[in-house]
């Protein structure tokens, strides 16, 4: 199981995916802006970031993988 692809599949769902016992990932929203001193636009962003110290489960991997590969959510 490709497990990097089920987390970048869920990042642009949810602004945070936990791995328990391991951290999570934490996606920020940036908006648009318009720099005036160089006349310029710059869009929407998202910016990825990881904390070890968020570990407790919050279901949305467990209930992704439980979905896709038809498993219990006890065993996913």
């Amino acid at each position: 199981m490709e497990l990097a692809a089920h987390i970048n599949y869920l990042l642009y769902r949810h602004d945070c995916v936990t791995l328990p016992g391991f951290g999570a990932f934490l996606v920020e929203q940036k908006e648009a802006y318009f720099d005036a001193a160089q006349q310029l636009y710059y869009p929407p962003t998202k910016v990825l970031s990881f904390n070890e110290q968020l570990q407790s489960n919050d279901g949305i991997l467990a209930s992704h993988i439980a979905k896709i590969f038809k498993l219990s959510y006890e065993r996913a």
